[in-house]
Formats: C-alpha cells, structure tokens, sequence
C-alpha cells in the first residue's frame, strides 16, 4: 500500500511557531523542511551552502534535516558520510533500570552483544545523517515504462518515471511547481515529457519547464520541477533524498552525490546466482520490519506451514562478531536454520536499512536480503531479493526451471510470508512507540533475555548510539499521531494496494488471470448447450428407433449429467478423454449422439473448474487470506 502522505507544515507539528524558523535562503519553495523534533529551528541546505561561500539555489530550498533532540544539526563530511558534531550524550540508564529490563541475567546474551547492558547507551557524537544516504524504491524490472509511479521516501512523496529522451529512470518530487497538485496524476506526453494533469505543464527529465499552455515564461527556476539524484544498480532503482538543482537551459546540474554509498549485494555480479525479487508498502515502521528480518528465532513458529516447522528447532546462539560501530555490525547464528541442517547462517546489518542473511549449504547457498526503506513513521517499504545457488547437476535444472517462472509467481507466493508477520506487528508496535512516547526506552520495554534477541538488541544498540532514533525524530506523542489509525484485517491483507498496483509485472498477471476466467466461462457455457443439444438429439433418436422408453431416456441422461457436475473435476476430466474417443470413432446412431454429448458436457465442466481457478488465483493479487496457515495446522 503506498503510503500517500503529503508533507506536513513541520512548524506547526513540532509546536514553533514559524516565524521562529530559520526560513530558507529562497522563499519560493520551501516545500519540503522536515521535522523539528526538539523545537528548535530547522537550518536548511541552502543556509549550509551560504556558510560554506557557496550560491544558494532560487528554486530548491525545499529539503531541510530534522533537529534531533539535544544535537545540533551541523554536519560535516568525513569517510564520505556526514557526521553531527557537537552532539549531546544521551542520558545513562540508571542500574535500577537496568536491573528492571532483565538485560544480562542470562550470561549468553551478555557474551553474545559483548556487555551487560547493550540497550542502555550513550549516544555518540559521530551519527548517521539518514537524508544522506542511497535508498532503493524499486525493482526497474516491476516499473512501466509508459505510465508514471509514484511513492514515497522518508515522508517525501516521489514521482519515478522513464525518460525516452536519455534511457534513463527519473526521479521527482510528486508535485507540480504551478499548483503543487501530484504530477503523478499526470501522463508522458508525446515529446516524452511528464505533463501535469491539471494544466498541462510538461517537464523534462532534468526537470526543466518545456510547456506553459496558460503562458509564462518556462526559463523561471520557479517553473522546474524537483528532480533528485536517481541511479540504477543490479535492477534497483536508488534515491538520495536531497533535491538537484533547478535545471535550466534545458540541463541538470550539480555533481551526483558519492556512488560508493549505493549499498549493493556483492554476489549479485556473479550469473550463477538466482535473485527471486519482490516488495511491497507494508503498514509498519521500518524498525519494525528491520527487527523482523534480524529475528531467525521467529521463523518456526510465525511461518509454520507456509516455509518452515515448528517442530525443528535447535540453538539460538547468535553472537556478534565485533562491536556496534557506526557502519552497522555482522555477527553469526553457530547452529543455523532448520535445527542446523543447513550450517552457520551470518547476518549483516548496515545502515539506513540493509540485512543480510548468508547460508553456505552442501546442495545450495542462500541470501535474504531486505532493504527496509522508510517512508512515514509507521510506513515502510520491503524490497527484498532471496538469492540461490546451486551445486551440481540436478539442482541446476531446478534453477533453470526457477528462472523460466514468471515474474509474477514469486511475488505472489511471498505475500502468505509477509501476511503471516504483519498481521501482528502492525498493532504491536503502536503499542511499543505509544510506550516510548511516554518516556520508556526500548531496553525498559521488552524482556530480552535470549542469544536468540541478538541482533535485535544490537539494531536498537546502534540506533540509540549512532542513529538518533531513526529519520523522522523523536518519538513521541506527536511521531505515534503520524503513524496514523490502525488498519483492519482485510486493509492488512490488501495485496491490490500495497503492491500490486505499483507492479507492471502483477498488474499484467492479474489482468491475464482474469482473461482466461472469462475465456473459459464462455467456452464452458458454450459446450454445455452443445452437450444439451446432442443429449436431446440423442433422446429423439432413441425413442424414434425404440431403443429406449420415452419416459426413462432423458431422465437418465440428466442423472449422468448431475453426477458428473458433482463430481470432483478429475471425473469429468476422465469421462471426457474417453467419451472423445466415441466421439471420434462413433457413428450416427443415438449412442453415438449421447457419447458426444456426453464428452462435451464433460469438457465444459471441466473448463468451468479451470475457470473457477483462475478466477479465484486471480483473487490472490487482490487480498490475502484468513487464518494463516501456522493456525490451521494442527502440529
């Protein structure tokens, strides 16, 4: 489901008046300033680039950083990725508190996060600027090239579309300069331009105004859409989340931010392994998602039935690999999935929102990997990529096999796997936030006293440390508003907005399945009035010859054919294979007659059952269903 949020007025939310904000150095589109989650005033990009002697833009002083609670929000670049500096530490946690948490009762967790008291932290001074950073928000293979998508980043809602003129994916801001109404609602014109919608502004793919039909002049920086920096790798589309600057003359300008930063999975240059992509708007923050995917202990028993067993468990000794730095960290689960059938699985998190799981098996090797990409407080999205490599002969063909399948089939069957998590986790963590609103910090929430929690503690242990509590701020009472009413069970289980609308691939698939549905109900109503026909013709030539009584023949052929329609569809399926061959061999007499009526009633039973079915997968693009399985099943 995307989340189709637009940009609050931020000084109203955070409760400073506006005329105590430091206004950006161009007031024509301040459009875009992010939170102020302290009440302090908000320092735009445009203020930085005068400090440092450079020309502020006209045209996009759109995008300022929040202000995190206690730390000033100057930043400087080292190692290629912004610091704040002169950042106050975080509070301690007292020992009552953490006596309170139950944090290192067990002395395996203590040995696996390396200290006693891993959610209880100082923050430091060095933190992640998470406005500076590559962020993934598509597949480009899920994208049509002929329509415009939109979704949203970090609260920004964004316009992706494919420029005919550069082959190239482009990337705005999902809002026209003239009445701020979503270009997204739009079209490509012919030119290959975006067009608004409203009065047919066009664009190029620099973001440079072609088109005022009204009149006007188009060389205006108020006249440009927002473009942001957009570059493909290994079939994702990445945004950095600060705007370019106003293109004019019919060009972009300004240096692309560092490449370096595109978080990449290094295996994916190598053919022989096997991506199976999906995503998806799931409704939970990405914190959320991203403690989920680091939590290997859920699996049996979350999944039972539709990937894994409940009843195959084996040790949870997870253990980091070294300490929590501000790159992130890795660490290893010794014993591995599926009761350590399968070996040492190692895990990998690296900030804004990247996980690896890496699984080294005799017959295979496995990755899941998941980019958990916010978009509002309590809204994320999921790309994930589950990665195979086979060994040997026969697996090959099975990946040979897996690489034939239509794109859409993954997709579908991950949805059951998705559902079976968020139908919990999304009324889970309102509590959660609702409780550190109130003043609870995570470590005082929770009860973690397994190996099992630790890559879970070591998440929270870098976002207190290094993350200042993830990109949208404190949380607070104002953060739990914005993360909106809770959904019901079927808006959880909607598959129809939060993916397949936004995918090229099951929009098509959809469509297809609801084709051949129709197809085969019209060919089944068609064979069943020729079954009636020759059953009747049957009937006359019976009683003509008098081979049978008038009164018994129709009777008995309506009892085969009530039989047969309350049959199980193999039946028909079988009456037809062999009542083909009379009907082919047969001659012009009353059973030759019933014999083909007979084949053609079962013929449309059965493209009515493979009507029902693809209708009914079709319906799998739309919602999921209730129960999952783990709750049908009786083990």
């Amino acid at each position: 489901m995307l989340a189709h949020c637009s940009v609050p007025a931020w000084p109203r939310a955070c409760g400073v008046p506006s005329h105590q904000h430091k206004q950006p150095a161009c007031s024509t589109h301040a459009h875009v300033a992010r939170p102020c989650a302290a009440g302090r005033p908000v320092q735009t990009a445009h203020a930085r680039q005068e400090e440092h002697g450079q020309a502020a833009c006209a045209a996009h002083a759109r995008v300022a950083r929040p202000c995190v609670a206690g730390r000033s929000m100057l930043t400087a670049h080292a190692g290629g990725r912004r610091q704040r500096v002169n950042g106050l530490a975080m509070h301690v946690c007292a020992a009552a508190a953490e006596a309170a948490v139950g944090v290192g009762e067990q002395s395996g967790i203590a040995d696996a996060v390396g200290d006693a008291s891993p959610l209880c932290m100082e923050a430091s001074e060095q933190q992640f600027d998470f406005f500076s950073a590559w962020y993934p928000v598509a597949f480009t293979q899920d994208l049509d090239k002929e329509k415009l998508h939109r979704c949203v980043l970090l609260e920004i809602p964004l316009l992706v579309w494919w420029d005919c003129e550069a082959t190239a994916w482009r990337v705005f801001k999902d809002e026209c300069p003239h009445r701020l109404v979503p270009l997204s609602e739009g079209r490509i014109n012919a030119a290959g331009h975006v067009e608004c919608g409203y009065h047919g502004w066009a664009f190029n793919g620099h973001g440079g105004c072609t088109r005022i039909p009204q009149g006007g002049s188009v060389d205006s920086p108020r006249a440009c859409a927002i473009a942001f920096p957009a570059e493909v790798r290994q079939d994702l589309l990445f945004v950095w989340p600060q705007p370019l600057p106003a293109a004019l003359g019919g060009g972009g300008g300004g240096s692309p931010p560092d490449l370096s930063l595109i978080i990449t999975v290094p295996e994916l240059d190598d053919p022989e392994w096997l991506p199976q992509d999906t995503f998806r708007d799931l409704p939970m923050d990405w914190t959320t998602l991203m403690e989920n995917v680091l939590d290997s202990s859920h699996v049996p028993f979350t999944h039972h039935k539709s990937m894994s067993n409940r009843n195959i468990l084996g040790a949870y000794d997870m253990k980091l690999d070294g300490p929590v730095v501000p790159g992130g960290f890795s660490g290893t689960w010794q014993t591995g999935p599926r009761g350590g059938q399968l070996g040492p699985q190692s895990t990998e998190f690296r900030p804004p929102g990247y996980m690896k799981h890496k699984l080294l098996s005799k017959v295979f090797d496995s990755l899941v990997v998941v980019y958990a990409v916010p978009t509002s407080p309590g809204r994320c999205r999921l790309i994930n990529r589950n990665v195979v490599k086979f060994h040997g002969g026969p697996p090959r063909a099975l990946s040979a096999l897996l690489r034939a399948l239509p794109r859409w089939w993954g997709h579908v069957s991950s949805h059951v796997l998705l559902e079976d998590d968020q139908i919990f986790l999304h009324h889970g963590e309102l509590e959660l936030f609702k409780r550190r609103a109130a003043g609870g910090r995570y470590g005082q929430l929770v009860y973690v006293p397994s190996p099992a929690d630790t890559f879970v503690i070591g998440l929270h242990r870098w976002l207190e440390r290094y993350g200042g509590g993830g990109p949208f701020g404190k949380v607070d009472e104002n953060f739990v508003a914005r993360m909106g009413p809770r959904l019901s069970r079927e808006q959880l289980l909607d598959r129809l907005g939060q993916h397949t609308e936004s995918c090229a691939h099951c929009t098509q698939g959809r469509r297809n399945a609801r084709a051949a549905a129709c197809a085969l109900g019209a060919a089944a109503a068609a064979l069943r009035a020729a079954a009636v026909v020759c059953l009747a013709a049957a009937a006359l030539d019976a009683q003509g010859s008098g081979t049978v009584t008038a009164g018994c023949a129709p009777p008995a052929h309506s009892a085969a054919a009530a039989a047969m329609v309350q049959a199980p569809w193999w039946t028909p399926a079988g009456v037809a294979l062999a009542a083909a061959v009379a009907f082919i061999v047969g001659g012009p007499g009353a059973e030759a007659r019933a014999l083909r009526g007979a084949a053609l009633l079962a013929a449309a039973l059965l493209l009515g059952e493979l009507g029902r079915r693809a209708s009914d997968f079709s319906e799998r693009f739309v919602s999921g269903a209730y129960p999952p399985p783990r709750n049908l099943a009786k083990d």
